[in-house]
Order: structure tokens, then C-alpha cells, then sequence
């Protein structure tokens, strides 16, 4: 698998949390393979006052990486990261806690996507959490680059007609034939088929509104009801149906 990036149009249907459950459950889903959550919300994390609420280490996050001289080596974007497990197989690149300091990253964004695709074929699959759409300092890149982008909506009209707008336009600027699908979180009294006609997408994936499980795992929270929980089972067949959508790149091989 490449980049997979996640977006919303209106309000906050759970960008942050969806992209937070399906890292949580990857490895489980992927084994073998590891996972890394880009925090490229330019509005501010909704990490740092979730699982990195004790605090981002000296050294880390993406306003370090921002710093060091282009180009970028994978090397250097694993060292700004903070590991959710010993064995490191969920990694997170904290975000920014202020969005004035989203301005200057536009070139660091444009720099990581190569970088990215070098983490996929080395067994590392990448998440971006992009925050919704229309900020000063959206990082567009991840938006027309990322292999499998997906627009997070609830399952109401405030929220599936804007997003429908959206992805119009979204799909205009990406490749031809590059993925864009629907995550919806609640489908409410509507079926997946009649989002996925109402958004203009081949097919939405749906994950639950299931607050209790949603805060207990943001804030930290891991194993026993959590991992039984309706929100991980959905996000593990969203994992599923991500890895058939979009195919593992091939390692690269020096001749």
C-alpha cells in the first residue's frame, strides 16, 4: 500500500478519530507490515489533546522535520516520530499545535510525499490526517497525491452535501483513475449505496458513532472492550477493503 489521506468538507464528523482507529488496528490487519498517521491537520492536532496529550518529546514532530534541508530521507522522518508501541509498528509524526505554524510547511508536505512512497515499499504503510478541506494552509499535496484519498462525512445532509461539492472538485485535480471514496461515520437512515451515489464515489466504508469507544481510544486506551468494540471491528474491515482498493508497492530492488 502507498499514501492513503483523509479529509472532511463540513464540520467535524471524525477525521482525527477515524484516522486514529484504523492506525490502531493496522498492524492487526497487516501483519507484517507497519503504519505511520501523518498529523497534517493545518488547524491544529486533534492528537495533542488525545494519545499525545502527555507531550510531544524535544526532537519530534513535523515543525523539526521542517527544519532540516531538503531532501528528505526516510531516515529523518522515522526519527521525528513518536512510536505507539515498543516494537514501533504504529508510528504518529505530530502535527502543529498552532496553526500559525502550518504557514512555512507547504515545501516540507511537498518534500514527504516522496518520502512516503520510500516508506511503503520498505513495509511502512502511511495514513495523513489533512483536517477539512479550505484551510489557509491545507497541505493540497497529500490531497492530489495520496493513492487512496478519502472524505470522512455523517451520515446527514449538512455533511453529505457539502462534501458532495467536494469531491467534484477533488476529483477533478487528481490523476485519472486514482481512488476517492466516502468514510462514512453514522450512515444514519441511509444505506452505503445511496451515500456513495449522493458523494459521487465508486463506494464509502463505514465506521460507527461510537463516542465512548472513540474517547477511551484518543485518550489512550487500548485492549480488552476497546479492541472488541463495534468502532475497531469496523475500522478493521476499512483496513481490509483500503489494502484491496490500493495495492502494496513492490520493494525496490538495486541491480
Amino acid at each position: 500500500m502507498s499514501v492513503i489521506a483523509l479529509t472532511s468538507a463540513h464540520g467535524a464528523p471524525g477525521v482525527t478519530t477515524s484516522a486514529f482507529a484504523l492506525t490502531s488496528v493496522w498492524p492487526q490487519v497487516r501483519p507484517g507490515r507497519r503504519v505511520l498517521l501523518i498529523d497534517a491537520d493545518p488547524a491544529g492536532s486533534g492528537l495533542m489533546t488525545g494519545p499525545l496529550r502527555a507531550g510531544i518529546p524535544d526532537g519530534l514532530g513535523i515543525s523539526v522535520l521542517a527544519a532540516v534541508r531538503a531532501p528528505l530521507s526516510v531516515e529523518q522522518l522515522i526519527g521525528c516520530c513518536v512510536a505507539l508501541d515498543p516494537a514501533a509498528a504504529r508510528m504518529v509524526l505530530p502535527g502543529v499545535s498552532d496553526p500559525r505554524q502550518a504557514r512555512p510547511l507547504g515545501p516540507t508536505w511537498v518534500a514527504l510525499v516522496d518520502v512516503a512512497r520510500g516508506l511503503s515499499a520498505s513495509g511502512v504503510d502511511v495514513l495523513v490526517d489533512v483536517g477539512r478541506l479550505g484551510h489557509q494552509w491545507e497541505p493540497t499535496v497529500w490531497l492530489t497525491a495520496a493513492d487512496l484519498l478519502a472524505v470522512v462525512v455523517r451520515g446527514d445532509l449538512a455533511t453529505v452535501l457539502p462534501a458532495t461539492a467536494a469531491v467534484r472538485a477533488l476529483t477533478a485535480n487528481r490523476p485519472a483513475g486514482s481512488a476517492v471514496v466516502g468514510v462514512v461515520v453514522d450512515p444514519g437512515p441511509y444505506t452505503s449505496a445511496e451515500i456513495a451515489t449522493a458523494l459521487g464515489v465508486r463506494e464509502v466504508l463505514t465506521l460507527p458513532s461510537d463516542v465512548r469507544t472513540a474517547r477511551a481510544l484518543m485518550e489512550g486506551g487500548t485492549g480488552g472492550w476497546i479492541d472488541r468494540s463495534a468502532l475497531l471491528r469496523s475500522a478493521r474491515s476499512v483496513v481490509q477493503r483500503a489494502a484491496e482498493l490500493v495495492p502494496d508497492v513492490e520493494p525496490v530492488v538495486a541491480r
